[in-house]
């Protein structure tokens, strides 16, 4: 019995195994957890494979365009180099050293000194030994005008006009003087910048060549007649005035009645000299012993509308003169003078007039008996007048002239001066 009980308790497990892998091949499967794992997994990679491409994608725009900075400063001393972020709006301090690249746009080596105030950039990774720029680059994704004066600016439109073209000025462009910031007013009608921008907007400004300030003071002596500063700027002193120059070292040279003398000086940027005009009036009335050299025969001289004989050295009081040369056959010629030294020669040259209405240069030798030391005390010619429908041009006002060409040209004699205004 025991025997027969077995078997059949056997059997029936059998049965129930069978059963059991039945009912499994009919496809009664758990999907739940097998669907969300294997969603899961999808979901992951999907996603694995959208960030890797979205990483890429922005390698890629940073590779083509790389983030820009303006130089602000370049101390070479502690070897650092100030930096503005375009992006981020603020100031950054980077290190460089020996080993720090400066490139150009083309990509080619460049001089720490021409990474100026105002140059935009981009900029390396760091090197490892010293944490210092492993390269700064001038970028090739601006546009820049270097040194230019020939440019107006109208702040209320926030625009600049260069070369014809009109350009934005925006709260993000930086405006600087040396390596200071500046306000866009502080910018001069005089003085040289360098502008850089992208597309239609300015990045920076900086001033190349600033102004500075000559303030006149105890003018009486020389009230009504002109002073000169350097080879191009010229005003009539009306008492006490401020003149607005570019920076840089000038010969004022003053004469009037008798009184006269030259000083040099030099102007800073931003900076204001006084020039105590009583202090170069000299010893007075003065007197110059000044020797024509006449170069074609008959050649006549006016000084002050008087015929003078060239053939005698002529004394001629400290001051502005009138200066007329007129010769049959060649073109007659109109000069002021400003004497102020104690001797001159000059070379009366003429221009020989042709057929058709041209000139030419009949001669252009040159003789000085002046001194190197006598070179401070000069007597000079100054500016070439010209007479246009019967009446003679303007040649100076109360306000320096930046429209006219002066060519004044502070030489060792009177007669260097003529030739080159004739030449």
């Amino acid at each position: 019995m025991r025997g027969i009980f077995t078997k059949k308790w056997f059997n029936l497990i059998v049965l129930s195994v069978i059963c059991t892998g039945a009912l499994l091949g009919c496809g009664h499967r758990n999907n739940a957890t097998v669907t969300n794992y294997t969603g899961s997994a999808l979901q992951n990679v999907n996603q694995d494979t959208e960030d890797v491409e979205n990483q890429e994608a922005e390698a890629e725009s940073e590779t083509q365009e790389p983030e820009l900075y303006i130089v602000e400063n370049l101390d070479m001393t502690d070897e650092t180099i100030a930096l503005y972020s375009i992006k981020s709006d603020q100031q950054l301090r980077y290190k460089y050293n020996m080993t720090t690249k400066f490139l150009n746009k083309y990509g080619t080596t460049d001089t720490w000194a021409e990474f100026t105030t105002g140059t935009v950039v981009s900029i390396g990774d760091f090197l490892p030994a010293s944490g210092a720029l492993s390269q700064v680059q001038k970028s090739a994704d601006v546009w820049m005008y270097e040194d230019i004066k020939k440019y107006s600016i109208d702040a209320s439109k926030n625009l600049i006009a260069i070369d014809g073209k009109n350009y934005k000025i925006t709260d993000k462009t930086k405006v600087y003087s040396d390596s200071a910031k500046i306000l866009l007013e502080n910018i001069g009608n005089d003085d040289a910048i360098t502008v850089t921008g992208k597309d239609k907007e300015v990045l920076s400004i900086a001033i190349t060549t600033g102004h500075g300030f000559i303030s006149l003071v105890n003018t009486s002596v020389f009230d009504g007649s002109l002073i000169f500063i350097g080879n191009k700027i010229v005003s009539m002193v009306n008492g006490n005035e401020t003149i607005e120059v570019p920076e840089g070292t000038y010969l004022v040279t003053v004469a009037n009645n008798g009184w006269g003398g030259s000083q040099e000086i030099t102007v800073n940027r931003d900076e204001n000299i006084l020039v105590d005009l009583d202090l170069m009036k000299g010893d007075g009335p003065s007197y110059c012993l000044m020797t024509f050299l006449v170069t074609v025969p008959e050649t006549y001289v006016y000084i002050d509308g008087k015929i003078v004989d060239t053939n005698e050295p002529q004394y001629i009081q400290y001051g502005t003169h009138k200066l007329v040369v007129k010769c049959s056959g060649y073109k007659a010629w109109k000069k002021t003078l400003v004497v102020n030294s104690e001797t001159a020669e000059i070379t009366l040259t003429m221009e020989a007039e042709t057929d058709s209405g041209t000139t030419t240069n009949e001669t252009s030798n040159e003789t000085s008996n002046e001194t190197a030391g006598e070179a401070s005390e000069q007597a000079q010619e100054i500016i070439d007048e010209t007479v246009s429908n019967g009446r003679e041009e303007e040649t100076a006002g109360s306000s320096i002239k930046s429209d006219y060409d002066y060519e004044v040209d502070y030489l060792s004699t009177i007669s260097d001066l003529i030739s080159n205004l004739m030449n």
